[in-house]
């Protein structure tokens, strides 16, 4: 060949070069664009939707006499889920008060107020207890901006509502206590009465067992007839009032990504369809797997063994919450995509949002 040739010469002689000169140059400008969206507009396929897990389990033992739900099934907060055989609780019950009756009369005094006074105050005590629990969710909730404010507010009213019913029923406690006489309330029979007797009433509330907030049971185990133990899960309970998305990020992706970063997140059970969310936490650490910790066995360092030019990634977790509820058919442990916008970049925003958009049509076929 006569390099004395003009360029457009070789190129005319040679036309392939020139297609691969721009499949070169269109590779290098798709790398170094993928390297700018990972830490502009970073996105991850490894995430999955978590929620508020716990085992329902009595807190009294006792045989089953009601299952009022279904596996799988929604619940609502206080709905009955099952009930243990009140007979034995009645009679401890019973006992408690004839108990109290007697050292009622061997002091002189009537227990009737006492004892009307104190099962008040335990049924108040029990609903107090239940708001609060409501209450603390919602605070925790809002401040995740996950709960309207006005739902916030009326959780708030009920609590303080119980909180003062519970002051009014401990104000009618000790008046009537103060009705015994000073010798009466420091009588250490009658204090011990009145603790069994309170002890005995909370056993009998405590065997119906209610749903501690909006949730699906799951894994159900019980039927009529099953005797159950205190501290034995007899079903699973999930929280849908208090689900987000755990997503697995590389770690040089997230550079940054912080608190309060918009997001987008693409559900595999709802294919083309985007939901809008945002970044509630960035995880600080995970497991070493064997790199950089000691031997259980020995107490000697261990090593990590990666080989090759380029080592495995680590990658963690991104902690995301939807702008709205729960979408209907997402589950717990339901797949989703996710993509961060970290900032107001016009190019890789465009990209990442062109690009979960793309993929959210391949999940139709995926």
């Amino acid at each position: 060949m006569d390099s004395t040739q003009p360029a457009s010469v070789v190129a005319a002689r040679n036309p392939l070069r020139r297609t691969a000169i721009i499949i070169v140059a269109l590779a290098l400008v798709l790398f170094v664009l993928s390297i700018v969206m990972e830490r502009r507009t970073p996105s991850s396929s490894q995430a999955q939707v978590q929620a508020y897990v716990v085992g329902i389990a009595p807190e009294v033992t006792g045989r089953v006499v009601e299952v009022n739900v279904d596996d799988n099934t929604l619940v609502e907060t206080n709905q009955v889920l099952f009930r243990i055989d009140p007979s034995t609780y009645q009679i401890a019950v019973n006992q408690a008060e004839a108990k109290l009756a007697v050292v009622g009369q061997t002091i002189g005094a009537s227990t009737a107020t006492v004892d009307a006074a104190q099962a008040k105050l335990v049924q108040m005590e029990v609903d107090r207890d239940n708001l609060r629990d409501q209450y603390e969710r919602a605070s925790e909730l809002v401040k995740r901006g996950v709960l309207s404010e006005a739902r916030y507010d009326a959780a708030k009213s009920a609590f303080e509502q119980a909180e003062a019913s519970v002051s009014g029923a401990a104000a009618d406690l000790a008046k009537a206590k103060e009705e015994l006489g000073p010798a009466g309330n420091e009588n250490p029979q009658l204090r011990e009465a009145l603790a069994a007797l309170e002890a005995a009433q909370l056993d009998l509330l405590r065997t119906t067992v209610r749903a501690p907030s909006p949730g699906v049971v799951t894994n159900l185990q019980l039927s009529i007839g099953k005797v159950v133990s205190v501290g034995q899960p007899a079903m699973t309970f999930i929280d849908v009032g208090t689900i987000w998305v755990a997503a697995a990020f590389k770690e040089n992706s997230l550079e940054n990504v912080a608190v309060g970063n918009r997001a987008e997140v693409l559900f595999d059970a709802l294919p083309g369809r985007l939901f809008p969310a945002k970044v509630e936490s960035v995880g600080l650490g995970v497991s070493q797997q064997g790199g950089g910790g000691t031997d259980p066995n020995t107490g000697l360092p261990t090593i990590r063994t990666d080989t090759g030019w380029v080592h495995e990634a680590q990658r963690f977790p991104v902690r995301l919450v939807l702008d709205a509820e729960r979408p209907k058919g997402v589950r717990f442990g339901s797949q989703a995509t996710v993509v961060v916008y970290t900032g107001d970049h016009p190019v890789t925003n465009a990209w990442g949002w062109l690009l979960i958009r793309i993929i959210s049509v391949l999940t139709y076929v995926g």
